[in-house]
Order: C-alpha cells, then structure tokens, then sequence
C-alpha cells in the first residue's frame, strides 16, 4: 500500500513538471493564436459577395489542463490502453491532457472551422485519430462534412472531436504534446452541459427513461440548430437578392447591401449593434444614410483618422462617425470637427473601459 502511494505521489510531481514545461506553454500558444479567429476580419475570405456580411462563426475558444486526478483515473479505468500505468507514458499517450473547445453559432459554420483547421499552416491532423463527428442518425447532414466519419452515441451527444498538434512550438518536437479539439454549435454545448450537470450517463446504471429522455432533447436541440440554420440562410439571399427604396426602413436585410454601396463592410456579429446604433441617432431610412454618407464625407472621415492617430479608421468607426454627423451642417470644417470629436470621446471610452477591466 505504501508502494502504491510513493508511486502515485511521484506520478503527480512527474506529471505536475509536465503541466508546467509541455502543457502550460502550448495551451498560451493556441489561446494566442485561436484568438484571431474570434475578429470578423479573420473570415473575410468567406465573404462571396459585397451585398453580404462577413461571416463571424466563431462565438468562443475555450481550453483545459486534464487535473491530475482526472489522469489518473483515466489510466486506472482505462488500464488496457494505458499499459504503462502511472508513469510519463501514460499522459503523452493520451490525446485530451490539454482540451480546446471552439463554440460556433450555426450548423453552416461548422464547415468553415473545418476547413480552417485543416488549411492553416500552424497546426497538424492526426492520420492515426482522425476527425470524427458524433451526430445522431436522425441529424439532418451538414453540406461540407461529408469527409468526416460519423459516429453516433447512444446518450445523444453531438460534436466534432479532432487530434491536432501545433507544427511550431517553443515545445521541442519531441515532447509536442497532442491535444483534443471539440467543435460544436452553442445548442449542441448546451445539452452537453446540462448532461454534464445532471451526472448522467449513458450506461453505469443509468435508468432507461433517462437516456431516453436525452435522446429527445438531443433531437429538440438538433432541430432548433437546424430551424436558426434556416433563418441564417434565408437571410443571406435575402441580402443578395433584395432591392431597396430611398423610403424603406434600414433593416437586417437591407444594411449589408446599403453599406456595400457606401463602400463600408460589416460583420454578421455587429448587424444588431449597428441597427440600434443608427436607430437611436435617428437614421431609420435608406435615404438618411444616403443623404448623411456623401463620398465628400467618407473622405474626410478617413483623412482625419489618418492625421490624427496615423491609420484608416475600421468599418465600425467609420458608421460611428457618420451617425455623429445627424443634423451637422455638410461642409468640411463642420464635418471634420465631428470626426475629432469622435475619435476623442472613443479614445476616453476605450481608457474607461481598459481601467474598468483592470480594475
């Protein structure tokens, strides 16, 4: 008994160095470099046309150290695969010591994560363990994944489960570790949280009306991914397709053309913030939009920027600007005095929020 409480007590100081060492460094390196994809700039590239906005699929990255115990139950529970037991070999063999979880919006983003991993340079596939999407015989297949095996669990979980190295790493290749990526929806999350929550499971015992009842919601939460799934590309032809008056209303389906013919992008993510934004400076028409962003104007309004803080100013700044210009006289003088105004009360707001964040 004392043998085993040496060795499992060496274990955890072995695998405590390798926390600190291997896993500690790499979980910042691909917090660092996952956090790019999380800006609306990052997918451009999708973006087929002017009329639309840029896909932003991306709702959160999250990631995970495995606890000490829970390594050690793994490699006691799963002893046939573990063979080394409570030693270096055991947690370099497992592929999920270090969790990445990317949460997107929709089921017609998982496609484009997909592809991203798969494309940038930085980060390897495993061949051995490659992808694999747990989704359920009666999920409505996603155009795009037809390259990825399908499994289906008994309790209802869906996800998309991938082995992924980092190909660059201040980690020398020897000791590179592998990690586990899940991509899933936030409907899909949900259910896994709440799953994870209750401590149900889909065997030890679980009573059968229970898995059951998982199953079922597993599928209500399926078709509700699919029912938004639907809204989302209805939206998108109706931003291609639609035509609009000088009288219309400024809306969701209207903007990203209207800003396209401004010369002005605009990310699926900001659509909302944008409409209230203008509403609330009383832009409500195409035409006040029209008549306020005037190619005199947008000059000045990226000249300013240029002059006073040395680069262009981003989309949103830009359709920050001309709300400011509402009833402002259009002559350059008047127009440019609101552009600083703007920059300056945005510079104060961002020292207020950076203090408020430190604090």
């Amino acid at each position: 008994m004392n043998n085993v409480a040496q060795r499992l007590n060496e274990f955890l100081s072995e695998y405590a160095r390798h926390v600190k060492d291997v896993l500690q460094p790499t979980q910042l390196e691909i917090r660092e470099l996952f956090a790019a994809w999380q800006n609306p700039d990052y997918w451009t590239k999708y973006k087929s046309i002017d009329r639309i906005p840029i896909p932003t699929p991306v709702r959160t990255t999250m990631s995970r150290i495995k606890r000490p115990e829970q390594v050690v139950d793994k490699i006691f529970r799963k002893s046939e695969e573990f063979t080394a037991g409570l030693s270096p070999a055991s947690y370099y063999q497992m592929r999920d010591t270090l969790g990445v979880r990317i949460l997107v919006y929709l089921n017609s983003h998982l496609p484009l994560v997909d592809r991203e991993l798969r494309n940038v340079p930085w980060l390897e596939v495993s061949e051995e363990e490659p992808p694999m999407a747990y989704f359920g015989s009666q999920t409505t297949p996603v155009p795009g994944l037809e390259h990825i095996e399908t499994l289906e669990k008994e309790s209802g979980y869906t996800s998309i489960h991938y082995n992924l190295r980092l190909r660059d790493s201040k980690v020398p290749a020897i000791k590179r570790p592998w990690f586990e990526l899940q991509l899933c929806t936030l409907g899909q999350e949900w259910w896994g949280t709440m799953e994870h929550h209750l401590g149900y499971k889909p065997s030890k015992g679980t009573h059968m009306a229970a898995k059951r009842q998982l199953r079922v919601l597993s599928r209500m939460i399926g078709a509700i991914d699919e029912n938004f799934n639907l809204l989302y590309e209805e939206l998108k032809r109706f931003q291609e397709e639609t035509t609009y008056e000088a009288d219309d209303h400024i809306s969701a389906e209207t903007l990203p053309p209207l800003l396209a013919e401004l010369g002005i992008s605009c990310a699926q993510r900001d659509i909302n913030n944008i409409l209230k934004f203008l509403i609330s400076r009383g832009i409500e028409l195409v035409k006040d939009l029209r008549q306020i962003a005037t190619p005199n104007r947008l000059a000045i309004i990226n000249n300013t920027y240029l002059a006073e803080i040395g680069r262009a100013p981003l989309n949103l700044e830009v359709i920050a600007a001309l709300a400011a210009m509402k009833n402002i006289p259009c002559d350059e003088k008047a127009t440019r005095k609101a552009v600083s105004a703007q920059i300056a009360y945005r510079g104060a707001w961002d020292s207020i929020r950076q203090e408020f964040t430190q604090g």
